[in-house]
């Protein structure tokens, strides 16, 4: 849990709490190492960009989404996703980057929005 000092001019201060775990409505900025059964590095972007997602959006495997929930910025964990649309079990290991409150556009379609310039098809 995060508290946030505002308006602190005054001899009494104001703390708000930010939430900064994952639950639905959040947009969640990860790096992880995914690996198969053998130990073959399937992707990895550890050493890249994170991947930003937004939690319950249906984007990822809904197996790793609930693995995922409730974890915090920070978080370094391995596991191993069985799904329904894998036909083998993956392993992964990740780190939590950072978690914000999705945008009320976000939330409505269902994605993370960027703004990467002109000619953007994000």
């Amino acid at each position: 849990m995060l508290l946030i000092n505002i308006n602190c001019k005054t001899k009494t201060c104001d703390f708000y709490q930010l939430d900064m775990q994952i639950k639905k409505g959040k947009v969640v900025s990860l790096r992880y190492v995914m690996k198969d059964d053998d130990g073959e590095i399937i992707d990895n972007t550890m050493q890249g960009s994170p991947i930003e997602y937004l939690h319950g959006g249906g984007n990822i495997l809904p197996s790793l989404e609930a693995l995922l929930e409730g974890l915090e910025t920070g978080t370094e964990k391995a596991f191993t996703v069985h799904d329904a649309q894998l036909n083998k079990p993956i392993h992964f290991e990740i780190h939590i980057e950072n978690i914000r409150t999705a945008t009320d556009e976000e939330i409505e379609k269902r994605r993370v929005l960027k703004d990467c310039g002109p000619g953007c098809c994000c």
